[in-house]
């Protein structure tokens, strides 16, 4: 990430060796590990939150286009007027076929 090697490192210490001191050296970077920690997590929480309400997003946008083909759906069964079949309208159908081929019989036979 940081792409920090050894010497660079040792460099930094040095620095914070001579600029802090020996005796209080232990107690900065402990207190600059915790704030170090407290900023990561502060970025994870804010990452976190961000993925949540893209996430939203996108579930209210596929709501959204379903709702609009339910809509467009029954826009155009409403304009050909298409009504779906109802079980009364099966059985009629059954009994004028069969007796319209009982009549085609009849008349081949006669």
């Amino acid at each position: 990430m940081l792409d920090i090697g050894f010497a660079e490192l040792l460099v930094v210490s040095a620095i914070a060796l001579f600029v802090v001191g020996p005796e209080r050296l232990p107690s900065a970077l402990r207190s600059l590990s915790l704030w170090v920690g407290r900023v990561r997590r502060g970025f994870e929480e804010i990452k976190a939150d961000v993925s949540r309400e893209m996430h939203n997003e996108e579930v209210m946008r596929a709501l959204k286009e379903s709702r609009d083909e339910v809509q467009d759906i029954a826009d155009v069964s409403s304009a050909l007027s298409i009504e779906p079949p109802t079980a009364t309208d099966t059985t009629t159908d059954a009994t004028t076929d069969a007796a319209t081929d009982s009549e085609t019989v009849s008349d081949k036979g006669a």
